[in-house]
């Protein structure tokens, strides 16, 4: 590398005759070059072919071949006229051979790593070491390649300015040219005098001579003229300057020896300035990183330390029949705790294996208990409080002796003769609110029927409980009304169908769900929480101003259930009793909008926790022509939290449907809840108490609020349900063309029109939303699918 940097140079300087010995030299440089790379591309190609070193490598060595006198005849005789006539042409020469000087400091980049601080070090130094390390060679390597531009880079500013030449030669020759013509006596005189000119000159004339051989005596006495300092023995340091009748040449040894040593001292330079600069940022790295990165990392390393052992001594109680590897493979790793990453590696690994037995197999699961005897279960009883099967259990539909095929049959030719159609119950275009009352009360005891989830019931009972919950519901309310609840239930029903919850959710869990839905905002006054709290209500002081509304709700619904006419869980056991109540409870009190966000944050956890899992069970959904997810997503969806958030996320997000659903019902449902929400402003106005954000009938733009209420709370939580629930993204497409729909109609219908700016940032507001419906989309859905859900 030394010979390829400084050798063209050298050359100059100690103005060697020719360049045959040096073309050799550089061509087996030129060869070494070609075969390191070639090895390391052979031996290393995983990590070294067409990284950042391998084009440095072949642009060092690319650069040799400008210093190759055979290619580029560096080593033949200069024109004068040429540098007379093209400076800038000579000049971006010169720019050229410096580049390809510079060019080879490429490959001197690699040899910083060799610096002090900058060495590899070893994985088993720390991970504080090991970023520093890294951190140091990235950085240096791209310093010295921005110096080694700066040197390449700098002088083409020069290119193209008024050229700093001089004329004195071409001068010399003019002169010379006008005696010979006009006085050809004074010929002899006027040469002496000019050569004398040189004598304080680095480059002097050391040849004249004519260009034919008839001319003036007294040119014929004084012609040819050779310098007593002698001829160049370099071809290259020979210009030749030529008028009509002489022929002039220069020795420029000198010049090209004093450009040769500013060659070097600047490539000296640039390896001074590459090395200091690598050894600045080393040191600046390690008191700015390393320094505060080993103290993190000490207490990382303590703290994991900790966490290994207890984890080590959960796991040999747990596991006793691996007591015997676990403690030898334990005091053996106890003893590795200087790369965290390994450590804290193994901590994880170690808490997966404690969080597998912990979830699959519990201390008292479903099989132990039933081993248990009467009186021990009744100690655990009195310890634990209830003992509830938790666990999902497929137990079918044959052991209530229930035939679904002749129960669906039925309540096909109920809701026929009710004069509905199955493909309107089963599409997205049933509104309530464009049906009478008896088929409303047909289609919601066709949604709450067995074979929509396997639970036998009285249907005179079931009749008696939908009249009796519509009756509940405040018919002056214009939103909060039996045709929102049908309207709900009518979305859980399609959920449940859509995301094929049979497989995941138990029997009377999505019997619970329904129930709840037709009985979720039985009672409504149409006022919601904040009011009722606001003006010391007596459902908000009775419940503490926790979810009032949806306490209240509850109660009501098993107020209903407690009359034996209308008690839709006689057919249960105690225990299904209390597991119904229990879904039924949750679900109802997680329609409360306070529990809307957390509601997204417990969705999008688990969906990140098992994020490949969703995104492989995603994919297959889309593969299969019916509702299907992979069997690894339906046994996470088993686990008990996982089917509770599901039942809650179902119920709420059928309650907030409207805005997912074709633009001409979600626009009826709009005007609906927004009434509702001008009459609570009207009786805060009245009472004086603050009047709530889309309360005031005389401020609030409609259009404009639903685009509103779909970006900040309709589709953050589709959003997040579309991840783990495929089959509901077509409710966020429709969601987000409703969006658009409500935009069309604010931008025509508002009383005042709104600005060019308002209509811009409104646009941008949906298009954030649509970029975000693509990143959690992960892949485009079939359209076929989307029409057929």
């Amino acid at each position: 590398l030394l010979m390829a940097l400084f050798l063209p140079d050298m050359w100059v300087i100690l103005n060697q005759a020719d360049n045959s010995v040096l073309d050799v030299l550089l061509t087996l440089v030129g060869v070494l070059f070609v075969f390191e790379v070639s090895v390391q591309s052979i031996g290393m190609h995983k990590t070294y072919l067409y990284s950042f070193f391998f084009w440095m490598d072949v642009l060092g060595a690319a650069s040799l071949l400008l210093d190759l006198s055979y290619i580029t005849q560096l080593d033949q005789e200069v024109g004068g006229d040429d540098v007379s006539n093209n400076v800038i042409i000579m000049r971006a020469a010169r720019i050229a051979k410096l580049g390809a000087r510079a060019g080879r400091f490429t490959k001197l980049a690699k040899l910083l790593r060799f610096l002090p601080g900058m060495s590899n070090v070893d994985d088993g130094a720390g991970t504080a070491k090991l970023i520093s390390s890294k951190l140091i060679t990235a950085l240096s390597t791209r310093t010295s390649c921005l110096i080694i531009l700066l040197v390449m880079i700098m002088p083409l500013f020069n290119l193209w300015a008024y050229p700093e030449e001089d004329w004195s030669p071409n001068s010399f020759i003019n002169i010379l040219e006008a005696c010979y013509m006009r006085y050809p006596a004074r010929f002899q005189q006027q040469l002496t005098e000019i050569t004398a000119f040189y004598d304080q000159k680095s480059y002097h004339p050391w040849r004249v001579r004519a260009r034919s051989m008839e001319h003036p005596v007294e040119v014929t006495n004084a012609l040819p003229w050779d310098s007593p300092k002698g001829p160049p023995r370099r071809m290259s340091n020979n210009v030749v300057f030529t008028s009509d009748h002489l022929i002039v040449e220069f020795n420029f040894m000198s010049p090209n020896q004093l450009d040769a040593w500013m060659n070097i001292i600047l490539l000296l330079i640039v390896m001074i300035l590459m090395i200091a600069f690598s050894l600045i940022l080393s040191q600046s790295v390690s008191s700015i990183v390393l320094t505060p990165l080993e103290q993190l990392l000490t207490q990382v390393r303590q703290m994991a330390s900790t966490i290994f052992q207890s984890v080590t001594d959960m796991e040999v109680v747990m596991k006793e029949e691996a007591k015997d590897d676990r403690s030898e493979e334990s005091v053996e790793d106890a003893k590795k705790f200087g790369n965290e990453t390994q450590l804290l590696a193994k901590v994880v690994q170690k808490l997966a294996v404690i969080s597998e037995i912990t979830m699959n197999k519990p201390v008292l699961d479903a099989q132990t208990l039933q081993n248990l005897a009467e009186g021990d279960r009744a100690v655990i009883s009195g310890f634990q409080g209830t003992i509830q099967d938790t666990e999902f259990a497929d137990r079918g539909d044959v052991e209530n002796g229930l035939d679904m095929e002749a129960i669906e049959l039925a309540q096909r030719a109920m809701v026929e003769n009710a004069g509905l159609s199955m493909e309107l119950i089963d599409s997205w275009n049933l509104n309530p609110l464009e049906l009478d009352k008896a088929r409303n009360h047909v289609a919601a005891m066709y949604f709450c029927s067995s074979h929509n989830h396997g639970v036998e019931f009285d249907s005179v009972v079931m009749g008696n409980f939908l009249s009796d919950a519509e009756c509940g519901y405040v018919k002056s309310a214009p939103y909060h009304n039996w045709f929102h609840a049908v309207d709900t239930t009518h979305g859980v029903y399609r959920m449940l169908q859509l995301c094929a919850a049979d497989a995941y959710l138990t029997r009377e869990e999505r019997y619970a769900v329904l129930v709840s839905a037709v009985c979720h905002d039985i009672g409504h006054p149409g006022l919601n929480n904040g009011f009722l709290i606001e003006t010391s209500h007596e459902l908000a002081l009775r419940y503490n101003d926790k979810s009032p509304l949806e306490n209240m709700h509850c109660s009501k619904m098993f107020e209903l259930v407690g009359q034996a006419r209308c008690n839709i869980f006689s057919t249960l056991s105690k225990t299904q009793y209390h597991e119904v109540r229990k879904v039924c409870v949750e679900a109802i009190l997680h329609t409360d909008n306070a529990q809307h966000f957390s509601m997204i944050k417990d969705v999008q956890m688990l969906y990140e926790v098992n994020s490949d899992l969703w995104d492989a069970s995603r994919n297959l959904f889309l593969q299969e022509d019916e509702p299907c997810l992979a069997q690894e997503a339906i046994d996470c969806l088993r686990l008990p939290d996982n089917r509770k958030l599901v039942v809650n996320l179902t119920l709420h997000t059928s309650d907030i449907s409207n805005s997912m659903k074709p633009f001409r019902i979600s626009r009826i449902w709009a005007w609906q809840v927004l009434e509702e929400f001008f009459v609570q402003g009207d009786a805060e106005a009245r009472l004086g108490v603050p009047v709530q954000a889309l309360n005031d009938r005389n401020t609030v733009n409609r259009p404009f609020s639903q685009v509103g209420f779909i970006e900040f709370l309709v589709s953050p939580l589709i959003f997040a349900a579309m991840k783990i629930l495929p089959a509901t993204e077509h409710l966020a497409v429709q969601m987000l063309m409703n969006a658009r729909s409500w935009q069309k109609q604010w931008e025509a219908e508002g009383k005042v029109p709104p600005s060019d700016s308002d209509k811009k940032l409104l646009n941008e507001r949906i298009i954030k939303m649509e970029n975000k419906f693509r990143t959690c989309q992960a892949g485009k859905s079939p359209p076929e699918k989307l029409e057929r859900n």
